[in-house]
């Protein structure tokens, strides 16, 4: 019988668990059981999707309120990826220095490291919902200041609100998503998600190779007004409002996910739940099922921002124009969004079927060729000219389109969707918020020094750089990250320790869990 979300942990279960290891060791286990299992899972994700209660009508409002939360997950993209097309046009139309390019683009993530920190308080105390639309009130006011002012300072201000606003809905869209979703399906609903900020990303790119900056602001503005016109009817997190003492709304909102049958069986295991969550304390962080997973997150936001997906964004038609692309550097920027949007499609695919963590290795892995291989065109740009670049023009392309593949299937979307699946509801405010931020941090520090680290590393040694960073992600990510595939949350606190009566198994690989 399949997992119910928010079913609480049973002592006979406390008791399978310690005489079952929750992971085993890197290469232990029949290789032909795993392949059974995952065309079990394959058919268990097919039958949740197609089968009569997969088309109710609850079934149906779950997707269509993850869908307008995720239309946040467009204006982050929007955000991100609009200074690539914007700044060749603001340059044409006023003076604007290398150091004001660098502003432009790291304004957006000083301003999410800030917004990330704001978000972590906004989605306990408010509640997951109104800082969802919080954050899109936030993108439509700083676009406007983008849009409105020829005055670098104003657009400077600007683009800070919508980096704020990208760091409140980082932190509020993927626990909501989490929150709301089953566990058969929270991988999927997760990388909807994903796939709404590559679309963003691509719908700038494509936009902007025909709209001025100022156009291109308005229209970003588009996903801001759905969100506020259609998260009003949907109903907020039944975790959080459980939380909050407001039970009748709680009841309601499970009624509106899970339809009435499981409404009430579900509001009992989460109001058990729920009522053992202690007041919020730092001293939290000593305790083993808190501070694990919150060190797993934080990895994975730093191989996220250390893989310089923030300069690939921010500067991608510049990339393509200084490697010396033999195909327009705006029609590659688009190529670039397509292959990111069509990636994010074979994660969600992927995700359920595969588990987390072989995706983020192989994320790792191909993000670090791609990289190495971008390195290689650079080098041998500058060392051979236009001889290299009449035979092989086409690798810059090659080299990030790769890139992007391996970037969009793992560490894209699953620094989020572990942020939202492993952190316990007793930290999820405080500790979603020091991980956006920690994120966002890294982030600003890349974009900010993009220009003074390709002076000191070399238009080459840049990417061999964070290819290198890549490999070693790998090795991090199989040593330390544990799978959370097919788990209710609950079920992942138990794995990272919460039942005292569940020592860890010495069988056991040297995860995080067990570290």
């Amino acid at each position: 019988k399949e997992s119910k979300m928010g079913a609480v942990p049973r002592p006979q279960d406390a008791a399978a668990l310690q005489q079952e290891p929750l992971m085993r060791p890197s290469g232990e286990g029949d290789p032909q059981s795993a392949k059974v299992q995952g065309l079990q899972q394959m058919e268990e994700d097919t039958r949740a999707l197609t089968a009569p209660e997969g088309r109710s009508p609850w079934r149906a409002r779950l997707v269509l309120s993850v869908w307008s939360a995720c239309m946040s997950g467009a204006s982050f993209g929007l955000t991100l990826s609009y200074s690539s097309p914007a700044l060749p046009d603001i340059r044409r139309r006023m003076p604007f220095s290398d150091s004001q390019s660098d502003w432009f683009g790291s304004l957006v993530t000083l301003g999410a490291l800030f917004g990330g920190l704001v978000g972590g308080q906004l989605v306990n105390r408010v509640g997951r919902k109104d800082t969802i639309m919080f954050s899109s009130v936030g993108f439509a006011i700083g676009f406007l200041l983008v849009e409105a002012s020829p005055l670098p300072a104003v657009m400077f201000l600007g683009r800070f609100l919508t980096g704020v606003s990208t760091g409140i809905a980082a932190v509020a869209v993927p626990v909501f998503v989490s929150e709301v979703s089953p566990p058969q399906i929270r991988g999927v609903l997760n990388t909807m998600c994903t796939i709404a900020i590559t679309s963003g990303v691509l719908l700038a790119y494509v936009l902007g190779k025909w709209l001025d900056y100022q156009w291109l602001a308005t229209a970003c503005i588009v996903p801001s007004v759905i969100v506020v016109t259609t998260m009003p009817f949907v109903a907020d997190s039944p975790r959080w409002l459980i939380q909050a003492g407001r039970f009748e709304e709680a009841l309601q909102a499970l009624k509106f996910y899970e339809g009435e049958d499981r409404a009430r069986e579900e509001f009992d295991n989460l109001q058990a739940a729920g009522t053992t969550v202690d007041k919020f304390s730092l001293t939290d962080f000593k305790l083993p099922y808190v501070y694990k997973p919150f060190l797993c997150v934080l990895l994975g936001m730093f191989l996220q921002q250390f893989s310089g997906i923030s300069i690939m964004l921010f500067y991608t038609q510049d990339i393509f124009e200084s490697a010396g692309s033999t195909i327009e550097s705006t029609d590659c920027t688009i190529i670039v969004g397509v292959v990111q949007v069509a990636s994010g499609f074979m994660a969600t695919l992927a995700i359920e079927r595969l588990g987390r963590k072989i995706l983020l290795l192989v994320s790792c892995f191909v993000s670090s060729a791609s990289l190495i291989l971008l390195g290689i065109s650079y080098h041998f740009k500058e060392t051979q000219g236009q001889a290299f670049l009449a035979s092989y023009g086409w690798l810059p392309l090659l080299a990030l389109c790769g890139f992007m593949v391996g970037y969009s299937v793992g560490l894209g979307p699953l620094p989020w969707m572990l942020m939202g699946e492993m952190l316990p509801l007793r930290v999820k405010g405080f500790a979603t918020g020091v991980s956006t931020a920690f994120n966002f941090g890294c982030g600003a520090l890349i974009a900010r020094e993009y220009h003074s680290t390709m002076q000191l590393l070399g238009n080459d040694g840049i990417y061999w750089f964070y290819g290198a960073v890549m490999a070693l992600g790998f090795v991090l990510v199989l040593v330390f990250i544990p799978e959370t595939r097919g788990k209710t949350l609950e079920e992942i606190e138990v794995q990272f320790g919460k039942c005292s009566d569940t020592p860890a198994d010495s069988r056991e690989q040297p995860s995080l869990v067990n570290a």
